[in-house]
C-alpha cells in the first residue's frame, strides 16, 4: 500500500495543472471532471466526490440568464433525489435557467419517462409547457449523448460537456465515468449543429441528417469532434474507428484504455501491434462485459489476454476496476461498474492524445451509418491526458509500476524489464518470500527511463518488484 499512496502524492506535480476535491482538473479553458463512486445511495453519503460530474452540470446551468442559450442531451434520466439524484436537481436547474429568461434545449433517449414528475411538481414535459424546447428520440436507433453546449451572452463565452455521464444518480454512485468541459466555439459550434438536427427530430439515420465534424484547438493543441452514425460504414472507411485505430498506430510510450464495452477486432490488433513495438498497454472493462463467453467484450478481452497473440512478452496488461473509490473491494460483476470510454495515448510524451465522448466501442458506436447518435472527441492536449490518466489510476491499479519480463542467468544474475509512472528514485527489490514478513532488499536502482531493462547479479530464486517513487 505504501507504493500506491506515493504514487498518487505525485499528482499535483504530474498533471501539471491545479486539482479540486481530487476528481475536477482543470487547465486554462478546460476541465475534466471523473466521479469516484462508492455504491451508496443514501442522502447522508452525498459527498463532493461522489457528484463533481453532476455538480459540473448544475452550475453550468445555474450560470444562465436572460439572453443565454443551453442544450443538454442524456440517453437515461433519472434520480429524483437533491442530495444523491440527478434528474431531479437538473430539472429544478433548467426550470431557474426558463425563470430567469434562459433558452434550453433538451434532447433524450427513446427510454427517457418525460412525464415523471422527478421533481415536486416538476417533468420534462410541463417544463416544455413553459418553453423548454423538447425532443425525444424514436425508437429503432439509440441516441446516446451525454453532451451540453452552453452560450453566455454577457461574457461571450461559449462551454461543451461532453462524456460517458448519463443524467441518473446510479452514473455517480455505482459507477465509474468522466466528463471533459471545454470553451472553444469551433467545438461549440459543431456540437450545437448536431444537438440542433436532434431537436428538430433528426435522429439517427434521418437522410437529412448532416455528419457534422470539427476541427479546433485546445492549449495550442489539435483537437478533433466526430459524431455518430458514421459517413462510411467500412471497415477501414471514413469513421471514427479508423481514426481510433490510426491513434493507436502512432502511439510510442503508453496507452491506458477505460472502456464500457470493446468489441472491435481492429482496435485490439492495434493494441497488440503496440506492445510487439514496445508500448506499454494498461486497460480495463468491467467484468459485467467480459467474464462469460456470452458478453459483449469477452471475445476481444480473452485476446488481448492470450500470450499467442504477441510477438515478444510485452503484453496488453488488463486491470479490474475498484468497486468503490476507497478500495474496499474489486470489480464484482455489478452492471456498468466502467461506464466510462476513453483510451489516452502518450500522457507525458510529446504528442498526447485522448479519445473519450459517449460511444461505446462497438460497430453501433464507432462504424455503423445508421444506429446511434454519438459524439467523440480527439484531444491532443496534455493536461487532459494527464487527468486522465490520473482517473484510470484511481479507478484501478494501473499507474503501480511493474515487471514487464524477467529473464535469469546461469551465473545468478538477471534482467528485469520495467515500466514505471513519471518520477525519480526507482529501484528493484528481491525477497526470497512474499506476505506481510517478507523481507524486501534493494537489488539495483532502475534508470531515469520510465520504461526499459535493469540488470544485477543474486537474487537467488526469489520475487522482484519495482519500489520507491518520489
Amino acid at each position: 500500500m505504501r507504493f500506491r499512496t506515493a504514487i498518487f502524492a505525485l499528482a499535483a506535480a504530474l498533471w501539471g495543472a491545479s486539482a479540486a476535491r481530487g476528481v475536477t482538473v482543470t487547465g486554462a479553458d478546460w476541465r475534466v471532471h471523473y466521479n469516484l463512486p462508492d455504491q451508496k445511495s443514501g442522502a447522508n453519503t452525498a459527498t463532493p466526490d461522489k457528484f463533481a460530474i453532476r455538480d459540473a452540470w448544475l452550475q453550468r446551468i445555474d450560470a444562465l440568464k436572460k439572453g443565454d442559450w443551453a442544450c443538454l442531451s442524456t440517453y437515461t434520466f433519472s434520480g429524483n433525489s437533491e442530495a444523491s439524484g440527478a434528474a431531479g436537481p437538473i430539472l429544478k436547474a433548467v426550470n431557474g435557467a426558463l425563470d430567469r429568461g434562459a433558452t434550453v434545449g433538451f434532447v433524450v433517449g427513446s427510454g427517457v419517462n418525460t412525464a415523471s414528475n422527478f421533481w415536486p411538481g416538476m417533468s420534462l414535459a410541463s417544463l416544455s409547457k413553459k418553453g423548454l424546447k423538447l425532443s425525444k428520440a424514436p425508437s429503432g436507433g439509440i441516441m446516446h449523448h451525454k453532451m451540453g453546449v452552453f452560450s453566455y451572452k454577457a461574457t461571450g463565452e461559449t462551454w461543451v460537456l461532453a462524456g460517458s455521464w448519463n443524467f441518473t444518480g446510479g452514473a455517480s454512485i455505482n459507477q465509474w465515468n468522466a466528463m471533459v468541459e471545454i470553451r472553444n466555439k469551433d467545438l461549440a459550434a459543431a456540437c450545437s449543429n448536431e444537438l440542433s438536427q436532434l431537436l428538430a427530430g433528426k435522429f439517427h439515420a434521418d437522410a437529412a441528417k448532416v455528419h457534422y465534424e470539427g476541427a479546433f484547438k485546445v492549449d495550442g493543441g489539435p483537437c478533433r469532434v466526430r459524431f455518430s452514425p458514421q459517413p462510411d460504414g467500412k471497415y477501414g472507411g471514413d469513421n471514427v474507428l479508423r481514426d481510433i485505430t490510426n491513434a493507436i498506430a502512432a502511439a510510442k510510450s503508453e496507452i491506458f484504455f477505460g472502456l464500457n464495452k470493446l468489441t472491435r477486432g481492429d482496435v485490439v490488433d492495434q493494441l497488440i501491434a503496440a506492445c510487439d513495438r514496445g508500448v506499454v498497454v494498461h486497460g480495463a472493462v468491467p467484468l459485467s462485459d467480459c467474464a462469460d463467453s456470452n458478453r459483449d467484450s469477452w471475445e476481444m478481452v480473452q485476446r488481448l489476454c492470450n500470450p499467442a497473440e504477441y510477438k515478444t512478452a510485452n503484453r496488453v496488461r488488463m486491470y479490474l476496476a475498484w468497486r468503490e473509490a476507497d478500495r474496499e473491494s474489486l470489480d464484482s460483476r455489478q452492471t456498468d461498474l466502467i461506464h466510462a470510454k476513453y483510451m489516452v495515448i502518450d500522457p507525458w510524451g510529446d504528442s498526447p492524445m485522448v479519445i473519450q465522448g459517449s460511444a461505446n466501442w462497438t460497430a453501433a458506436g464507432l462504424v455503423l451509418t445508421s444506429s446511434n447518435d454519438e459524439d467523440v472527441q480527439f484531444l491532443g492536449v496534455p493536461g487532459i491526458a494527464r487527468a486522465f490518466a490520473e482517473q484510470f489510476g484511481r479507478m484501478t491499479e494501473g499507474l503501480q509500476p511493474v515487471v514487464t519480463k524477467m529473464e535469469r542467468k546461469k551465473d545468478g544474475g538477471w534482467t528485469l524489464g520495467y515500466w514505471h509512472p513519471p518520477g525519480s528514485g526507482w529501484w528493484v527489490e528481491t525477497s526470497g518470500t512474499l506476505g506481510e514478513g517478507a523481507a524486501w532488499k534493494k537489488a539495483a536502482d532502475v534508470p531515469a527511463a520510465r520504461t526499459g531493462e535493469v540488470g544485477g547479479g543474486g537474487g537467488g530464486r526469489g520475487f522482484f518488484r519495482v519500489a520507491g517513487g518520489e
